[in-house]
């Protein structure tokens, strides 16, 4: 990097120029970093800002013109026998390929922004022939969004940009993960389009023009469904008091509380609670739902679909909202441990389990039995990690709620889809 910023110094708008030509060209350089830099030399008077703009973005221009015409003469063959010599292996050519193929358009104009698909973008725009016209409109807006927004945060940061250049980075860096969810959720709901439109259909129909039938089933969803947007309301407000840092006092009196119930004598029992969340406990729990689902015949399939992807989905869930916390608010006094891990896995499990169990009983009694056996088991285990391994409380209770946005939002998915084949079935 800083044999680049020796050349822009001597060379100026020509190194600009010819630095997004050859990194558009596959050629990879660090030019988000450089065209910031470009941005406070504009703010200093050494670089005039329009040139600095025209240079950056005739220089990516010229660079996507090159790699369209390169992929559209190469061609599929030669990239599916060499590809992989230059981080353009044939299983990530086709992925991309596939995206092109539906969405290229759009996704041209904002691919600039990911590192590792936009140098790949123009040569795929020209292996999957996308009309040579059609690339030059949404790529070149592409690249002169991209090359504009760097340099303009450089140039309205100024000298401040060494202060704020980690935060800047977060901040992109979470637009990313946003942008990179939207686009997975456009391309589900492109992919589903027609499922999705009868299915919202028929929900309209059922609830709106046929409100007595079913009508047990629909007031249950509707309760799971107040009850998601309840917990989600609540998991923002603890987002917000936790970078806040305003639950001391919560952690302080709880702690005060639990540790003059509890003296040491209850140490052993502490440690066999604490049991609940190790890998053997959540074990023995995924095999009871796996039984219950499965002799019970009734949706079976449905049943384990999202039973899978809620499992699966906690521990990606819990693991990266942890990431995010600290990525984000790395360099702050806050607790590493917001929201706790284990308590978030914890409510998943053992909560998917009692709806189950719940679900394929008929008795109000045996109902309402586990329910309040789940919450005590739930207060044990606060107490004991407390207790036995000084967690902090407000992080343990964050567990919980977060977890319960998790397990809620897909109980309420689970019950939809069930819904919607009862429908389908009342209807044949």
């Amino acid at each position: 990097m800083s044999g680049l910023i020796h050349l822009l110094n001597e060379y100026g708008y020509i190194t600009l120029f010819l630095s997004l030509m050859f990194e558009l060209i596959l050629i990879p350089i660090p030019n988000e970093a450089l065209m910031s830099y470009v941005g406070i030399l504009s703010f200093q008077g050494k670089m005039n800002l329009v040139f600095a703009y025209l240079s950056a973005g005739i220089g990516g221009i010229f660079g996507v013109t090159v790699s369209y015409w390169i992929g559209y003469k190469l061609g599929l063959p030669f990239f599916r026998k060499f590809g992989r010599y230059i981080h353009m292996g044939p299983e990530k050519l086709e992925r991309v390929s596939k995206w092109f193929e539906k969405y290229g358009k759009v996704l041209l104009v904002f691919c600039y922004f990911i590192p590792g698909i936009r140098h790949i973008a123009s040569i795929t725009s020209g292996v999957i022939r996308l009309p040579f016209r059609s690339f030059c409109i949404f790529s070149y807006i592409g690249v002169f969004l991209w090359t504009g927004t760097f340099i303009s945060l450089g140039y309205v940061l100024g000298p401040e940009w060494d202060k704020y250049q980690g935060e800047i980075k977060k901040w992109l860096v979470l637009a990313s993960i946003v942008i990179g969810i939207l686009v997975l959720c456009y391309i589900v709901i492109k992919a589903n389009q027609r499922y999705i439109k009868e299915s919202g259909q028929l929900l309209f129909h059922s609830v709106f023009k046929r409100y007595k039938s079913f009508l047990k089933i629909k007031v249950f969803i509707f309760l799971i469904l107040i009850l998601f947007v309840f917990l989600f309301t609540l998991m923002l407000g603890m987002i917000q008091d936790f970078v806040s840092n305003e639950f001391d006092p919560f952690n302080a009196v709880s702690r005060t509380i639990i540790f003059s119930l509890f003296n040491p004598h209850w140490r052993w029992v502490m440690t066999d609670i604490h049991f609940l969340s190790s890998w053997m406990a959540l074990g023995i729990i995924f095999l009871m739902t796996m039984i219950i689902i499965l002799v019970n015949h009734t949706n079976k399939w449905l049943e384990l679909l999202f039973f899978a992807v809620t499992s699966i989905g906690s521990f990606l869930f819990s693991g990266g909202i942890r990431w995010l916390f600290r990525f984000m608010l790395s360099g702050k006094f806050i607790s590493q441990d917001f929201p706790n891990q284990q308590s978030m896995i914890l409510i998943v499990f053992y909560g998917f389990f009692l709806m189950m169990a719940s679900r394929h009983q008929k008795s109000y009694l045996f109902g309402s039995i586990m329910f309040f056996l789940f919450i005590f088991i739930l207060l044990a285990y606060s107490i004991s990690g407390i207790f036995v391994s000084h967690v902090n409380p407000s992080d343990l209770m964050a567990g919980y709620v977060f977890g319960a946005v998790w397990l809620s939002g897909m109980i309420f998915s689970l019950e939809l889809f069930r819904f919607l084949s009862l429908i389908k079935e009342n209807l044949k």
